[in-house]
């Protein structure tokens, strides 16, 4: 079993706090139920008056139908991670130490091939993740970019962040919509939610 609580180069870890400014500090947006709370956009995209929307749900479950869903539209920018953040809570499992040091660490050592700055990254712990995504985590991934074409449409994917981290199962038609879309190779855990924003 690997040691989460130390980093790349084996230096004790920094703190939960430091990990979260370090990776917001790299451009990674991290959108935390706590925040999301205090801000006032706890469930984002049920703003009163605001136009209605439709977005589908993709069910891992390949034996349940995918179905399309309705919400109200935020102010302004993309109301569903804040709408789907709760439908990816925490279902009381535990997370797995070996999936999670394994994990971080083959991303960690992505993000310092990909060009990181000699900082020291340190891998978070099962516990650490598990607390900071308990009022769920929803990630947006894009399937189609906004660009004059498609008249600045964005098309996302909304997926637990942790979804693999969870045991969730894989969602063989979420993937092959991503595949579709050119992303060939990804592996989607879990239920899959699909919209789009005008940019």
């Amino acid at each position: 079993m690997t040691d989460t609580n130390k980093d790349v180069q084996g230096e004790t870890a920094t703190s939960p706090e430091e990990r979260l400014a370090y990776l917001r500090s790299h451009g990674v947006e991290v959108d935390l139920p706590a925040e999301r709370a205090a801000s006032g956009k706890a469930t984002g995209g049920n703003t009163p008056g605001g136009s209605m929307f439709a977005y589908v749900h993709i069910p891992a479950d390949d034996k349940q139908s995918v179905k399309t869903l309705e919400a109200n539209s935020a102010p302004s920018g993309d109301a569903l991670p804040g709408l789907l953040g709760p439908c990816f809570a925490d279902d009381g499992g535990a997370l797995d130490e070996d999936t999670v040091a394994r994990e971080s660490a083959q991303r960690l050592k992505s993000m310092m091939i990909g060009g990181g700055d000699g900082a020291q990254l340190t891998a978070p712990s099962a516990a650490t993740l598990q607390q900071q995504a308990m009022g769920g985590v929803c990630e947006a991934y894009p399937i189609a970019r906004p660009d004059a074409c498609n008249g600045w449409q964005a098309v996302r994917l909304y997926i637990d962040e942790i979804g693999a981290l969870r045991g969730r199962p894989r969602n063989s038609r979420a993937e092959a919509l991503a595949a579709a879309a050119g992303l060939t190779g990804l592996s989607i855990h879990g239920d899959v939610y699909v919209g789009r924003c005008k940019a």
